[in-house]
């Protein structure tokens, strides 16, 4: 959900210098200053110290929610928060829904000295011992202000005016930034947000990731958007290098994954650093089993930039290279930490790459979401065009599709077999055409075409749903064939090396109807043989 109104909010314990860069921040910007704790005061026409002794903390606590109800409603403004503003659920909310919170920390010694260099300003928590009590506070509020701050800066030794410079690079790169989509899948989180790459470094260390960050990228994507990312760490205190892999299929390979190693060694890669995956499938794929190999392990955040990486290949761990006889039959389960989705960088992804993006969403309309099966057949063709007004929010309902599955099931020995519909075939045909004639999607979809044929072949699938599946595919200008001049053998062939038999069978996911699919190991080969044939009779 969109935020309703156009404020930042400044979050953090007393002492953070809130609102002394509130101000110099409002007066930059042209907005408006509001100082939470004055604006109580002027409602309440007594002070904070009046209101605690006559009210309580639980009085005091009512009137702030009421001042920040009313402080949001006010367009363009920098609203300093009071130190406790967190402890409610209704004012994190309000802050979720309508600001862009920034979370000003420093060191409790620095807060110490700065309270006691201010007697003007009194706080009622923070009487008689104040270094102590703080350090009670920041152990309860701490983790509020980090789960819910949009950016962080550390102002320890920063002129209030240094300190505005970085909010105002930093707004300057988010723009008016969009809440984010949340889920959980296990030791990962997902999350849809505008502006989301300038806001990694917060992202990171709100995960507790300070270590050194290692960019891998291709040679099309990082020039684009690899030096405004390590700007921002840079900017934000982190180290951080950089790697492009060629833009090709051919990148998932032993070689390719050995100069990786090479590079992370020699460079000094440790345990408590982070692999940032910048790319698409196969950036995210060889990232992502480079850091579940590399000192035995450490951890990876993936950064996708296509459709098919954010719907799906980001999502629940599976990481991997290929192999001369086969796509991805080495890797490893290893969940990334953190997939940050920024979908404007989806406006430099070409044509082609969109389409095949998509592929995967009608895949997972077709074996568990009806719904978004049906809103996808409605927006058609549409959603190849730059940009597509609905783009995000079916990003996340399909994203919601895998990571439900992956929740379930999280090393594929049941329910997330479902995720391969359209793979068996797909990627055979891949196999067969040396990676080089269709890309992923394309070929999931000519593979989800041969299963839904095998479906009513079966009496499985009615064919008027085959043919809906057919008529999206075809409208996004997916392939729905197999050309003529395919190699057949091989492709049976490629068949037989599937990472997903099971005791000599092929195992087919086929779909029932739309919203539901299943697994069928017990498919006789030569029906697979002449619908293959009749497939490319289509042509």
């Amino acid at each position: 959900m969109q935020p309703s109104g156009q404020s930042i909010a400044l979050i953090g314990p007393s002492g953070a210098g809130k609102s002394t860069v509130g101000v110099g921040l409002a007066q930059a910007l042209g907005w408006r200053f509001i100082d939470l704790d004055q604006l109580i005061i002027e409602r309440a026409e007594k002070s904070i110290s009046e209101i605690f002794g006559d009210e309580g903390e639980a009085g005091f606590r009512e009137r702030e929610t009421a001042a920040l109800v009313q402080a949001l409603q006010t367009e363009q403004a920098v609203i300093a928060c009071g130190g406790g503003i967190v402890l409610r659920e209704v004012n994190r909310q309000l802050l979720r829904e309508q600001a862009w919170c920034v979370y000003l920390t420093s060191a409790i010694s620095t807060l110490v000295q700065r309270l006691s260099n201010d007697p003007s300003n009194p706080r009622p928590l923070l009487a008689d011992d104040v270094s102590q009590k703080l350090v009670i506070q920041l152990a309860e509020r701490l983790p509020l202000y980090s789960t819910l701050a949009n950016w962080t800066i550390q102002t320890d030794g920063l002129a209030p005016q240094l300190v505005v410079e970085q909010l105002i690079r930093a707004w300057g790169l988010v723009g008016k930034p969009q809440a984010s989509e949340v889920f959980s899948s296990f030791n990962s989180r997902y999350y849809v947000k505008s502006g989301a790459l300038a806001a990694l470094p917060n992202e990171l260390a709100n995960l507790g990731l300070t270590g050194t960050c290692w960019l891998i990228s291709d040679t099309h994507v990082g020039p684009l958007y690899a030096p405004s990312v390590i700007q921002a760490l840079e900017n934000a205190g982190f180290s951080c290098q950089r790697y492009d892999i060629p833009a090709q299929e051919a990148s998932k390979s032993w070689q390719q994954a050995g100069e990786l190693y090479t590079w992370l060694l020699e460079n000094g890669v440790q345990r408590g650093d982070t692999v940032l995956a910048l790319g698409g499938g196969v950036v995210g794929d060889l990232a992502g089993f480079i850091a579940a190999s590399i000192l035995r392990g450490i951890a990876v955040v993936q950064l996708p930039t296509t459709i098919l990486a954010m719907i799906d290949s980001s999502i629940g761990g599976k990481t991997g290279i290929n192999h001369p006889r086969g796509k991805n039959l080495i890797g490893a389960f290893h969940p990334p930490r953190l997939v940050l989705i920024d979908d404007a960088v989806l406006s430099s992804l070409p044509r082609r790459e969109r389409a095949a993006g998509w592929a995967e969403a009608v895949k997972h309309g077709v074996i568990a979401d009806a719904a978004l099966f049906d809103d996808l057949e409605r927006a058609g063709a549409s959603l190849n065009d730059v940009p597509a007004n609905i783009t995000s929010e079916l990003l996340v309902r399909s994203a919601a599709v895998k990571i439900g599955v992956v929740n379930r099931d999280e090393r594929e020995t049941g329910e997330r077999m479902l995720l391969n519909y359209g793979h068996t075939l797909g990627q055979a045909v891949e196999a067969a055409t040396n990676y080089k004639r269709y890309v992923h999607g394309e070929a999931v979809a000519i593979g989800m075409t041969f299963a839904a044929k095998l479906a009513v072949e079966l009496g499985m699938w009615t064919n008027a749903e085959a043919e809906r599946q057919r008529a999206l595919l075809h409208a996004l200008d997916l392939p729905t064939a197999l050309p003529r001049d395919l190699d057949i053998e091989a492709t049976l062939a490629a068949l037989n090396l599937d990472k997903k038999r099971a005791k000599g069978s092929v195992r087919w996911v086929l779909p029932t109807r739309i919203g539901h699919a299943q697994v069928e190991s017990h498919v006789d080969p030569e029906l697979v043989r002449k619908l293959v044939h009749e497939l490319v009779d289509q042509a």
